[in-house]
């Protein structure tokens, strides 16, 4: 009998002959803040504060069985370095215990739910970043999406023009939260990136993030050292954060600022 441990899936595979029986092993708590402090310091783990995207919204969806987890990190944006639709952008970030590929980020998990409604191109042509004063709607997945951009609005939803120009990034605030259901991942995304179909453990739609460009690393952040332990231990009830929850973007003013 020989043994292979395959790095990055952290499964062990025991070979008999010609027949092969897969063991899973669950990750410790200590191993799974090891692979998001890896992740952190290669920068594949989500800096809310990331100076090339202004932050929107975050997801974070949990999948566990009795010998394996998936964890998905959403951090939808508006990245000013893409053009027109493409700037609204929700990158998936993925760690776990068998991974079809590295943990982190790929470039395949990035989602781009907004497109152009027929006749109704919202951008300045110049730039593609700046938007046009009578800009009010967008396509989201095929539905057409209304939004306003009035100076009443903005002001009561807290929305500041970061150069006094209506742009990218007031369209995207405007459309949250009320439309995050259509701007976040849908179901057979997820279910994409989960291709041994474990089973929805937890979802977080808010919690205190570490601030990595800062050099918080997960493992010094009380959400994910409780998140690591929940999952390694199976007790959902280990999670019980007392730190406020600070995934808003207005708590990121520094994402987008390169």
């Amino acid at each position: 009998m020989r043994s292979v441990i395959c790095r990055g899936s952290f499964t062990r595979y025991l070979l008999r002959g010609t027949k092969t029986v897969s063991k899973s092993e669950m990750m410790t708590a200590e191993d799974i803040l090891a692979q998001l402090d890896k992740c952190a310091a290669e920068f594949t783990f989500p800096m809310l504060d990331n100076g090339y995207i202004y932050p929107g919204d975050v997801r974070l969806t949990i999948y566990r069985d009795n010998s394996d987890w998936l964890m998905v990190l959403e951090c939808f944006g508006a990245n000013p370095r893409t053009l027109g639709y493409a700037s609204f952008q929700n990158c998936l970030h993925l760690f776990g215990s068998k991974l079809h590929r590295p943990p982190g980020t790929a470039n395949e998990d990035f989602l781009f739910p907004v497109k152009s409604c027929p006749d109704h191109w919202i951008f300045e042509e110049n730039f593609q970043w700046h938007v046009v004063k009578d800009a009010h709607a967008v396509t989201i997945r095929g539905q057409w999406v209304e939004f306003d951009l009035s100076p009443a609005n903005l002001a009561r939803e807290g929305i500041e023009l970061l150069d006094g120009q209506l742009d990218a990034v007031a369209v995207m605030r405007s459309l949250l939260p009320e439309h995050r259901g259509l701007l976040l991942a849908w179901d057979e995304e997820l279910a994409a990136r989960n291709p041994h179909g474990l089973p929805v453990w937890l979802r977080l739609d808010e919690w205190h993030h570490p601030d990595v460009v800062r050099n918080e690393l997960p493992s010094h952040s009380e959400t994910f050292r409780m998140l690591a332990d929940a999952v390694a231990t199976g007790d959902k009830a280990k999670y019980r954060p007392t730190r406020a929850p600070n995934t808003h973007w207005k708590n990121w003013p520094d994402g987008g600022s390169l």
